[in-house]
């Protein structure tokens, strides 16, 4: 798996949430309708983002325990936590849309799912080369 892959298949679905959520919270604060539609609908691209990359990026998920490419398994797992949040976010886009009362509700257990997977993201980015397979022992440099 090439390095470029794996980083798009990171970053692309966590730029759209970290979109989302800069979109969402404008249009709270600033009473604008429309840019926390924009922030729903970013953040329903960012679960089909995810999933496009789960299914058709070429990510082949290891089965092995001990192998050291377990970042691929921390991807495709994260994507389809994306994935599924993002039928939370077209939830909440409906009840917004039908001025629902559990909106506001719903509203913040979704922005709270779609943070959590944005952190899911930047661990994986941010260790790419650092997280092993709990089995594998690295060799100490003896002096």
């Amino acid at each position: 798996m090439v390095n470029s892959q794996l980083y798009l298949a990171s970053s692309i679905p966590q730029w759209f949430i970290f979109g989302g959520v800069g979109l969402l919270t404008a249009g709270f604060v600033d009473k604008r309708i429309m840019w926390t539609r924009l922030g729903w609908i970013s953040l329903l691209l960012a679960g089909l983002a995810a999933m496009y990359f789960n299914l058709f990026g070429g990510l082949q998920p290891s089965v092995e325990p001990n192998n050291p490419d377990i970042v691929i398994n921390l991807i495709i797992t994260t994507g389809w936590q994306a994935a599924a949040g993002s039928l939370l976010a077209c939830a909440t886009l409906v009840l917004q849309h039908l001025k629902s009362k559990r909106y506001s509700i719903l509203a913040i257990l979704t922005v709270a799912y779609f943070i959590l997977v944005f952190f899911l993201y930047t661990q994986i980015s941010g260790g790419e080369g650092k997280i092993q397979a709990p089995g594998i022992k690295t060799e100490k440099k003896q002096q």
